[in-house]
């Protein structure tokens, strides 16, 4: 948890179903009842069917917080003495390199119609071939082929970094989904040292970026940290839990 009192800041993002804001340096999203679980998101009792832009917020309004509070402008104010903090569930022990295999072997043969056409969904595919093409997949794919030559010793070369981090469409752009899924994947196994070493390449590209919101989902990953869905689609993806991997996946594809 993030001790809060006394902290301020102020909204600079603002969506229908999400706004965003920062107290000090810390950065969280704050969204409907059924905003999935993650390290910067604040769940609240608002139904689905609420703009947030019909609350009378703006942009650069300030905030601020108190005891039990966050206040957001002059209109709106978060009550959070009784917030559930969240934490990810552990990954199950008993997973091995067969389990793995056989679990990506379920994913690369989703149904192709339930795969986006565009960023990088397509190369999830066994036979991704098949999918049109798109330019972030085509300028992508040498960048992943390289860090997985990174990932197994077999270069130094950190080019593929430069590829990927603000590459693709989103409020959080493809590359970085990427390498952020990386990281958490990285941790989930116990691969802790190959994640840190990531995030010492990409951070500061990162920050070049000027992306403050992918930022942080970066930053948070790079602790292992990522919505509630990738940790459960990561946990059934080890263990070859096929009905709750497609649960799981489509849950990921509501984010946003």
């Amino acid at each position: 948890g993030v001790r809060l009192r006394g902290r301020t800041g102020q909204l600079f993002a603002l969506f229908q179903n999400s706004f965003y804001f920062n107290l000090d340096d810390a950065l969280f999203c704050v969204g409907h009842s059924g905003l999935n679980s993650g390290p910067l998101n604040i769940a609240t009792d608002v139904p689905k069917s609420v703009d947030w832009h019909q609350c009378g917020l703006r942009l650069g309004d300030r905030v601020w917080a108190t005891g039990d509070k966050i206040r957001i402008g002059q209109r709106l104010e978060l009550t959070i003495n009784q917030t559930e903090i969240w934490r990810p569930t552990t990954v199950d022990c008993g997973w091995s390199a067969t389990t793995l295999n056989a679990g990506l072997t379920a994913l690369s043969h989703f149904n192709e119609d339930d795969v986006p056409r565009d960023g990088l969904a397509r190369l999830v595919l066994s036979d991704w071939s098949s999918l049109a093409s798109n330019p972030v997949t085509d300028y992508a794919e040498p960048a992943i082929v390289d860090l997985c030559r990174w990932l197994r010793g077999r270069t130094n070369d950190t080019k593929w970094m430069n590829r990927l981090i603000g590459l693709g469409p989103g409020l959080t752009p493809s590359g970085d989904d990427f390498i952020g899924g990386a990281m958490i994947a990285l941790h989930a196994i116990g691969e802790a040292a190959s994640a840190n070493r990531m995030w010492n390449i990409a951070q500061p590209i990162s920050l070049a970026a000027g992306n403050r919101i992918s930022h942080a989902h970066l930053e948070a990953a790079a602790a292992g940290l990522g919505s509630a869905a990738l940790h459960n689609a990561i946990n059934a993806l080890l263990h070859a839990r096929q009905s709750e991997l497609k649960t799981a996946v489509r849950d990921l594809d509501r984010i946003g």
